[in-house]
């Protein structure tokens, strides 16, 4: 049934653009109401990168999974896109997603960390706010930049894991400040 509804308002879309309909009150309903069925990518891809664990809820069943199934639940392009599902909720822990309704995608940064990537991420971060020189570590030579300082995106030292959770706009807007080897760099330490 769900897939049927957002077949249909794709091909109604489809029918509205193809028709050179100039109606623009539909097509922009069309558009919110396309939207509406679609997780923010810039918060899924935050989660993905922080390698967040994420809860669904499957016929009053929890599944607990990575990003890869969670990213073809909210793809709208995937087979198994569920259009009822449409927030995503960060918490701190497993613990704090039990009760959450059916349509909530719900994150929270794995508890079981073996490797210390939590650790390492932050010391990382940490590592590259207010450095603007070109510097080589392993295989990676970070160009200049920007200083990026955490009082600029509105965070204090030193970060925790409690900050990708209640602050994750302002970690997101840091992350987003450093240059991409340095974000592949911190994402693969």
């Amino acid at each position: 049934m769900k897939r049927n509804i957002t077949i249909l308002l794709l091909v109604l879309f489809l029918v509205v653009l193809v028709s050179g309909c100039k109606n623009a009150t539909m097509i922009e309903a069309i558009e919110e109401e396309l939207i509406s069925m679609v997780i923010s990518l810039e918060k899924f891809d935050y989660a993905r990168a922080f390698r967040f664990e994420f809860q669904m809820m499957f016929e009053g069943e929890q599944i607990i999974s990575g990003s890869h199934l969670a990213g073809h639940v909210i793809n709208p392009m995937s087979e198994y896109f569920d259009p009822s599902i449409n927030d995503l909720i960060f918490v701190h822990s497993e613990a704090d997603a039990v009760g959450f309704p059916s349509n909530i995608l719900v994150a929270w940064p794995r508890a079981n960390d073996p490797h210390g990537f939590y650790t390492r991420l932050i010391d990382g971060l940490h590592w590259a706010v207010n450095r603007d020189s070109v510097c080589l570590l392993a295989d990676f030579t970070v160009p200049e930049r920007d200083i990026v300082a955490l009082k600029e995106c509105g965070l204090s030292y030193p970060l925790s894991i409690a900050d990708l959770v209640d602050n994750w706009e302002k970690v997101s807007a840091l992350w987003n400040a450093l240059s991409r080897s340095e974000r592949s760099m911190l994402a693969r330490s």
